[in-house]
């Protein structure tokens, strides 16, 4: 299972499924993550990086919770991991 993300494109920010493939144990965070009701976005900037956001509802809206910027490449699968780690401590177990 890939990790689901909501691309938004240039120049208008069209909006496109996407997925990226991660290792298991990274993959299974990002799962426990959207089974809460979290959810996972990315663009790429006008400069070139790549934005990776977690979205969450907080106070009754959906907020960017936590966010990496990384240079397009090779960069961008740590950068996932590292943004899936730190969203996984808001999920709080049943």
């Amino acid at each position: 299972m890939a990790i689901p993300f909501i691309e938004y494109r240039l120049p208008n920010g069209s909006q496109h499924p996407c997925s990226i493939e991660r290792p298991f144990d990274v993959e299974a965070l990002a799962a426990n993550f959207m089974r809460a009701g979290g959810r996972f976005e990315c663009e790429i900037l006008r400069t070139g990086q790549v934005s990776l956001t977690a979205v969450a509802e907080v106070d009754g809206e959906a907020q960017d919770i936590d966010i990496e910027i990384v240079r397009n490449g090779p960069d961008v699968g740590p950068a996932v991991d590292k943004l899936v780690r730190r969203v996984s401590a808001y999920v709080v177990p049943a």
